[in-house]
């Protein structure tokens, strides 16, 4: 045995998961072959070292490979410490990818209207050409132009001051990143691919290639890597890198690795393409109770709302419910920015979220999203149907969000279940009183009246007709 990260306990307590040297050795060495890495990478770490994803890439995979690893000087100073190095390997979690965003997105809208109209065109060049690139298309000769005179303007100086420029392989994992984000990072030019992967797998399970690139897959398999889709639909997965067992946990150690194949617990299927697709956690997809019995994933609904620079978490209610509802948390900085532009005063996050302004703000992102799944008929009866924005951010201390910032979904619906049910019922607001943890440790209480929010769903895409 090498080493005992633990699991972030999403669905339950954290569990010690044992590696041994093999494991780790095997996968990291399969990725820095599969992958091409090199001696002369630069990485930047900054995440946690006890959670399985920077112990191989900023250790296992250095002490393979010999490339150079910086560590920035503080959490405080991340972004700055990237645009000084300029990384040519780099991984982030979808937090972190959409904190990014964010702040690209406040600071364009400070910028002058001239700059934020360029800004805006070229993006759309870079959104139309990445289209074509993933359809496998040609790309018109104008926008073609325009995306090289884009790279001069727009694209080039942005990728410069995120310290993106010299980045030739970046990866996301940890959870299902927004294709709305994986395509705007695409569309600049930053070579980003999702890879999936879990610590009782030494991380590695699947990477997509790097003219494979898909927002809506998680890759290819992992030479070595073995996998199966279960006639309940939960991956199975059996490699190298399967772990010895969970530490002083037999019986967890059992419910999971059965005859060698390790059970992950993602819903998910295999392409034509090769390529896996996870839908969701296997426990977490149901069904509404709509005439339709429309699939209910929520976690692709709320990748889908936190695209969104204005929207930090989203937790979405349906199981057995006859349409959907959300609970919203506000981005405190971008929507106080948005406030501030507007002459609006507010005193506390409690305070702004209550303003009627920014349940506006927010209904119009809803809406956005309500749009973009009436285009996909199976999916328009899941539309986001009532929400309402909580008094309060969602907190590890609270225990409604892990260490590693995963929502807790089980544990809010049981802690805000009043809130749900309103939700479900006829009235316009609800009053909530809740019990906090400041982080200086004291505890207080915040009393609040929610409003709530109904939205008219969009008309549902007709179905395609057979040729």
């Amino acid at each position: 045995m090498a080493v005992i990260p633990y699991t972030s306990g999403t669905t339950g307590q954290p569990k010690g998961v044992m590696l041994s040297y093999d494991n780790l050795l095997t996968m990291a060495r399969s990725a820095i072959q599969r992958e091409g890495l090199r001696d002369d990478e630069e990485i930047v770490s900054y995440l946690p070292m006890a959670w399985i994803g920077d112990f191989i890439f900023s250790y296992a995979q250095f002490l393979c490979a010999g490339f150079t690893v910086n560590c920035p000087e503080s959490s405080d100073t991340v972004l700055q410490n990237i645009h000084e190095i300029g990384p040519t390997y780099f991984f982030a979690p979808p937090r972190i990818w959409e904190n990014i965003l964010t702040t690209v997105m406040i600071r364009l809208e400070d910028a002058a209207k001239l700059k934020q109209k360029l800004v805006h065109y070229f993006l759309g060049v870079a959104q139309r050409v990445e289209a074509r690139r993933q359809a496998k298309q040609r790309v018109p000769l104008r926008d073609a132009l325009l995306y090289a005179i884009g790279e001069w303007l727009v694209y080039g100086p942005l990728k410069d001051n995120l310290g993106f420029r010299r980045i030739r392989r970046a990866y996301t994992a940890g959870e299902a990143i927004g294709p709305e984000i994986f395509s705007f990072y695409r569309a600049l030019g930053v070579n980003i691919k999702q890879l999936y992967g879990m610590t009782e797998t030494s991380v590695f399970v699947c990477i997509q290639p790097d003219d494979e690139a898909k927002p809506d897959t998680v890759g290819t398999p992992m030479p070595e890597v073995e996998l199966k889709i279960s006639e309940e639909g939960e991956v199975l997965v059996r490699s190298p890198g399967v772990f010895m067992g969970y530490y002083k946990n037999p019986q967890a150690t059992a419910e999971t690795l059965i005859d060698g194949w390790l059970h992950t617990g993602d819903a998910g299927y295999l392409g034509a393409d090769g390529h896996l697709r996870i839908i969701d956690r296997a426990k977490d997809v149901s069904r509404l109770a709509d005439a339709q019995q429309t699939l209910f994933a929520p976690r692709f609904l709320e990748n889908k709302l936190k695209f969104s620079p204005y929207i930090k978490e989203a937790v979405v209610h349906g199981k057995d419910r006859p349409f959907v509802t959300a609970f919203i948390n506000i981005d405190l900085e971008a929507v106080g920015n948005w406030a501030e532009r507007r002459g609006l005063a507010y005193t506390s996050y409690t305070d702004l979220a209550a303003r009627p302004e920014v349940y506006d703000l927010i209904a119009g992102e809803i809406a956005r999203v309500n749009a973009s799944l009436a285009q996909e008929p199976q999916l328009a009866g899941a539309q986001i149907r009532r929400f309402l924005i909580l008094h309060k951010e969602l907190d590890p201390d609270d225990g409604e969000l892990t260490r590693t910032r995963k929502v807790r979904r089980r544990f809010i619906a049981q802690k805000y279940a009043e809130l749900v049910e309103a939700l479900y019922g006829d009235a316009d607001h609800v009053s909530v009183e809740a019990q906090v943890v400041f982080e200086d440790g004291r505890r207080g209480t915040i009393k609040a009246d929610l409003r709530i929010r109904e939205l008219a769903p969009v008309p549902a895409a007709p179905l395609a007709k057979a040729s």
